[in-house]
């Protein structure tokens, strides 16, 4: 477990990262200002931290700019999105040094930014959108409900294939070996490939001679596997 630090941040921006660990169903615990949650969800924690306790300090000049002209500035309302678009927005936003505050869920900053910042909302939940498909595509696929992509060309469906090849010489020989998920097409031309390197490159000393059949037999038994897989 790491532990977090919280100083430095206000009670509702404390109850808001909580809110968004326990909706993302990240395991933390709170111990007053320290927070623990595993290491594999510390760099997010850690960033979101930073980047709220950074904002705090730009919260003084949001409040004057509000309160001198409400014209002068835009508040955006980010409680409906998701956690990982709003860590993503406040470092982008950090990293290219747009002043801004938050409170109660609602970013203030500068009117002349707005676009830039709109851009910033849009890409982040794009982002989070494009996660969100790939997860539940890798357990579609998990599940057996979904084939991968062809590594390619993209074409589905495609499984993955074993596939070696050996150039013989007098001495020694050398050998190669190819794994990857390919569609039918793909497949029929790396195996043909494979094949004819092998029988023309192949046999060129004893040991090369001995195994260059095996290695034939191999690649065609891994082939006809693969169809198999593509059928089921």
């Amino acid at each position: 477990m790491a532990s977090i630090s919280l100083v430095g941040l206000s009670k509702s921006q404390i109850e808001e990262l909580v809110n968004a660990l326990n909706s993302d169903e990240i395991l933390h615990a709170r111990n007053g200002e320290i927070l623990r949650v595993a290491e594999d969800d510390a760099e997010a924690v850690h960033i979101a931290v930073a980047v709220l306790r950074n904002h705090n300090k730009s919260q003084s000049l949001g409040q004057q700019s509000k309160s001198s002209s409400q014209s002068d500035t835009v508040r955006y309302d980010v409680t409906e999105m998701e956690s990982l678009a709003r860590i993503a927005m406040f470092r982008q936003l950090d990293r290219e040094q747009i002043a801004f505050s938050l409170e109660s869920g609602i970013v203030t900053a500068d009117i002349a930014a707005e676009s830039r910042i709109d851009e910033i909302i849009r890409d982040a939940e794009l982002a989070v959108k494009d996660l969100e498909e790939s997860q539940e595509l890798a357990r579609e696929i998990s599940r057996g409900d979904r084939s991968p992509a062809c590594e390619a060309c993209g074409d589905r469906p495609a499984a993955e294939i074993d596939l070696r090849r050996q150039v013989g010489m007098v001495v020694i020989m050398r050998s190669y070996r190819a794994q990857a998920t390919l569609c039918d097409r793909c497949a029929d031309q790396a195996y043909k490939q494979f094949q004819r390197s092998t029988a023309l490159k192949g046999w060129t000393g004893v040991r090369s001679a001995l195994m260059n059949p095996v290695v034939l037999g191999v690649n065609a038994f891994n082939r006809n596997k693969h169809r198999r897989s593509l059928s089921d």
